[in-house]
């Protein structure tokens, strides 16, 4: 028998401090907790320096976030979970979610290192301090903190990072602010990781992620490209010479099919073609390539390989007699 209205019990949930926060869809999707409320109600008022400085507030890559990002945030969107209705009341479809990554691209071309110079986003950065909605990974709220005398800062400690890329930058740019000496070994000949090597330039242009780079090393962070760990210094050396050391390699390899002869010649993983490309490797592709796969990487590879082809044949064109 089903129980009655007297035996059925209730579940009670007091509210918590971050209740409300909780409530706040976007800003919960978001992995580094962007207040992306924050900077699209900035933007509607006019205060696009503001909506920068929140964008970037726990992010260090904002400007490039604006271009690759998955946009969690806009999936999380209670926008679009607002339903539409026709001009008698009957439900047509669910509303459109906020173009939340646009909008942060657009105040990153305004007032980002696109536009400004390092020190110029770095004062504006150390200077302001969201009213609401900072996070742990908020820094502002940090350096606050330190200038109040609840936090007590680094002293010039070096703190040795292995690997380049988003994370490895983030936690230099990060440990740079609250005052250690960050030092990141990087194996490849440039640093940002899979932004740098995975993403295609015409997705992701270089010159973007370069400014991001300068941004971080105009705090004081010492990267030193092309150094493999165990191979030109040993992980041995790094612990006696630092106080602390993060790893932070990443997860760079291609997915394996597990087929008979897939790592035969001229048989390419996707992220390795990339990385290649982006480094300027050559690749024996020839003119006729097959790609296996239908996602994001896969058109990746497939566009590049087109592009690649072309270069080549172009190359080769202006070297023929007669071309010139």
């Amino acid at each position: 028998m089903p129980p009655t209205r007297s035996q059925q019990s209730l579940r009670v949930e007091v509210p918590a401090d971050d209740y409300h926060r909780g409530l706040i869809s976007c800003q919960v999707a978001c992995p580094v907790h962007t207040d992306a409320r924050g900077y699209v109600r900035a933007i509607a008022a006019g205060n696009f320096e503001e909506a920068y400085l929140i964008a970037r507030g726990p992010n260090p890559f904002a400007s490039i976030c604006g271009r690759v990002c998955g946009a969690p945030c806009e999936a999380a969107c209670r926008r679009g979970k607002v339903p539409r209705v026709d001009d008698d009341g009957r439900f047509v479809a669910a509303d459109r979610p906020i173009s939340i990554s646009a909008l942060k691209r657009f105040v990153c071309e305004q007032f980002g290192p696109e536009t400004r110079p390092p020190a110029a986003v770095l004062d504006d950065v150390r200077q302001y301090v969201p009213a609401v909605c900072a996070d742990a990974e908020e820094m502002a709220g940090l350096l606050k903190a330190g200038v109040a005398g609840q936090f007590q800062p680094g002293n010039g400690q070096r703190v040795a990072i292995i690997g380049a890329g988003p994370a490895g930058l983030s936690a230099a740019h990060d440990l740079a602010l609250m005052g250690f000496k960050p030092v990141v070994f990087e194996t490849e000949p440039v640093a940002a990781g899979m932004l740098a090597v995975g993403v295609p330039a015409y997705r992701l242009p270089r010159e973007l992620i370069a400014r991001e780079v300068e941004v971080i090393k105009a705090l004081g962070v010492e990267i030193r490209c092309g150094v493999t760990v165990g191979k030109d210094i040993s992980f041995e050396t790094i612990r006696r010479e630092f106080p602390a050391v993060i790893i932070a390699v990443g997860a760079k390899s291609s997915r394996a099919l597990g087929l008979p002869g897939e790592r035969g010649p001229r048989v390419y993983g996707g992220v390795d073609l990339l990385r290649a490309v982006s480094v300027g490797e050559k690749l024996d592709i020839g003119r006729e390539v097959v790609v296996i796969g239908g996602g994001n990487v896969a058109y990746d590879v497939a566009r590049t390989v087109l592009r690649q082809i072309a270069y080549d044949t172009a190359r080769t064109a202006a070297r023929l007699p007669g071309t010139g």
